[in-house]
């Protein structure tokens, strides 16, 4: 389905960054990238690596330039507020705008492909992003360019829209264009942000904090809560906030941080993998999937981590439990069959002939060994 978006203009040409951030290459000793090991990625991707899933990054932009992000890049859309009644003008970004980092980040995390020795990639290595890019960056933009730049990811028919921002407050603009994604059966991945619940609405943010939108707050390595992750009950799982190495604009280079924006980015790629391996599965039941085989952080569900921290391999092979009707599985899973009855080998009349031609053989037996004894 394709939304016409207000606003639309001539591709753009790229503008100069006030401030341009970049990167550093990673150290000699760096060794495989450690959400690998934290998330059982080779585990997942014998089974899937995300090939032919998008995931739409609404954000400050892609640096499509990154070696690591080669082939990953669609073109995507660039949205710039304005001081007229239009709010904003929608162009064509150049493959190399993003001042911030902030989205060629995201983008590393979801997709970047495997580089030499694993020291960089992405949870779903073949999957594709398409980059929705804030000029003047999405905590800046209104509620409009917001749900303009939303509604540009389902025009574009993306499987996947991850949202690594967030508003303390509900926004009818935004919350419509968000339930329009839903509609169109995209799975809705949104940071929880990091606040530590010291905002004006208590922790709760938008568009985590809206029905069928995954709200994922983040852990450190150790699987402990970060403690600027928001917390409350409308969030559903969690995953590595880091600090982490991320994928720099610039063309090349890596750079550090941290925050519920990259736990959101694993869980987009997760998405990824599922929906790239479950085709037939609808959003909302690749959602529950993911929810369903998180990895519980204190053996239960909680407000700071949801139903636990994200497990990618889980979610490719999670099957529900038996039900009060008998067993169950997951949509497209293994089918759990009962164990069929098996007839006896012998009939009774059969049994007892065996019976009886057993005891004869037995008194010929104890026959044959007393002899014998009886003739000495």
């Amino acid at each position: 389905m394709t939304l016409p978006v207000p606003g639309a203009a001539a591709p753009a040409h790229a503008q100069s960054c006030r401030t341009q951030v970049s990167g550093e290459e990673l150290p000699d000793s760096a060794g495989p990238y450690p959400l690998i090991d934290l998330l059982g990625l080779r585990h997942a991707w014998d089974l899937s690596t995300g090939d032919g899933v998008t995931v739409a990054v609404v954000d400050s932009g892609v640096d499509a330039r990154h070696p690591d992000l080669a082939g990953a890049v669609t073109g995507g859309s660039r949205f710039e507020v304005t001081r007229d009644a239009e709010e904003f003008t929608r162009t064509t970004p150049a493959a190399d705008e993003d001042c911030e980092g902030h989205g060629t980040g995201i983008a590393g995390l979801v997709a970047a492909r495997r580089a030499e020795g694993d020291r960089m990639t992405g949870v779903a290595p073949a999957a594709r992003v398409h980059p929705i890019r804030s000029v003047d960056g999405v905590d800046r933009a209104t509620h409009n360019t917001v749900a303009a730049m939303i509604d540009d990811a389902v025009g574009a028919g993306v499987e996947v829209l991850n949202l690594s921002l967030a508003v303390v407050e509900d926004h009818a603009p935004i919350r419509e264009a968000v339930a329009r994604a839903v509609a169109a059966d995209i799975v809705v991945v949104a940071a929880a942000g990091n606040e530590g619940n010291s905002g004006p609405s208590g922790g709760r943010v938008y568009p985590a904090a809206y029905p069928d939108v995954l709200a994922v707050g983040a852990v450190d390595a150790a699987g402990r809560p970060l403690d600027a992750s928001n917390r409350g009950p409308w969030v559903d799982l969690a995953a590595y906030g880091g600090p982490l190495p991320l994928v720099a604009p610039g063309g090349s280079g890596y750079r550090t941080d941290s925050g519920t924006s990259f736990a959101a980015a694993q869980v987009s790629g997760a998405a990824a993998l599922v929906r790239a391996r479950y085709p037939d599965l609808t959003a909302a039941e690749t959602a529950e999937r993911l929810v369903a085989s998180a990895a519980p952080v204190g053996g239960t569900r909680n407000d700071r981590t949801g139903a636990g921290i994200v497990d990618p391999f889980g979610a490719l092979t999670h099957l529900t439990h038996a039900g009060a009707d008998g067993p169950q599985e997951a949509e497209a899973g293994i089918a759990v069959q009962p164990l069929p009855a098996r007839p006896p080998l012998l009939t009774r009349t059969e049994t007892l002939a065996v019976a009886s031609g057993g005891a004869l053989l037995l008194t010929l037996l104890l026959g044959l060994i007393a002899a014998p004894a009886v003739r000495r």
